[in-house]
């Protein structure tokens, strides 16, 4: 079995909001893997705390890295923006090199999704459990799903309703066809971000994704940092559809 973590970057909303992007990353670690990456992370986060005396508990978001802010801003020797952006890649460099894991995003453009119909969360996770279910398929595996805590509800209910009644666009063709997710198990278990550092990993993710060149630039700094995640990246994703390495892009 798969334990899939997900957290997103960026709003879902279209008034007043301040990102163009809707962002959502998954990251998917075999249940035989689970307890050596979680050994590995809490070493990790041991050997932060020992170069720049960040507690092991406290939660990292990605905007604390790139901003200054949550745990970092806090710190008795304060982080220059440069140093931030170098252990925010080495952290991402640390998935890639030492876990067991794979990852991939689903960035949806919100206006022009809009204007074809689609809210950017229901596109975002529909897109996601696609490609896990997918993927599972591929792997003779079952998943199970554990978001950041928040939208706990949706989530329940997007997965009920695709287990039983979904269909997708024929790649060929304008025809549909069934693409129930089967081998998705039981309802969401949503985990707070700051008890879980898999989804701490996701939320990571799902910022590097967001502001890579290959989604919405933010800054020169960090647009590369995706690229890091390469060797984990699960590209089958969007072999279809083409695009960025393991990022679906929609429109």
């Amino acid at each position: 079995m798969y334990l899939a973590y997900l957290d997103e970057s960026g709003d879902s909303g279209l008034g007043n909001s301040p990102t163009h992007f809707f962002v959502l990353a998954c990251v998917l670690v075999h249940e035989s893997n689970w307890l050596g990456d979680l050994n590995l992370l809490v070493d990790l986060r041991r050997d932060l705390r020992a170069t720049y005396g960040i507690p092991t508990r406290p939660e990292i978001k990605a905007t604390d890295m790139v901003g200054n802010r949550g745990i970092l801003r806090q710190l008795k020797n304060q982080l220059a923006r440069p140093e931030r952006i170098r252990m925010f890649d080495s952290l991402l460099g640390y998935q890639a090199g030492q876990l067991s894991l794979r990852t991939f995003a689903v960035a949806i453009e919100k206006g022009p999704a809009a204007a074809k119909g689609w809210d950017a969360r229901y596109a975002a996770w529909t897109f996601a459990l696609q490609r896990i279910n997918r993927f599972c398929e591929q792997e003779g595996e079952w998943a199970s799903i554990y978001p950041d805590e928040g939208h706990g509800f949706f989530i329940k209910r997007r997965i009920r309703h695709m287990r039983r009644h979904h269909a997708v666009k024929s790649h060929w063709g304008k025809s549909t066809v069934r693409f129930e997710i089967q081998r998705v198990i039981e309802d969401p278990n949503e985990r707070a971000s700051h008890d879980s550092y898999f989804v701490q990993l996701a939320d990571w993710n799902a910022y590097a994704a967001h502001r890579s060149q290959y989604v919405h630039p933010h800054a020169a700094d960090v647009q590369g940092l995706w690229d890091t995640l390469l060797p984990v990246v699960l590209t089958d994703v969007n072999k279809l559809r083409g695009g960025p390495p393991g990022i679906v892009r929609y429109p």
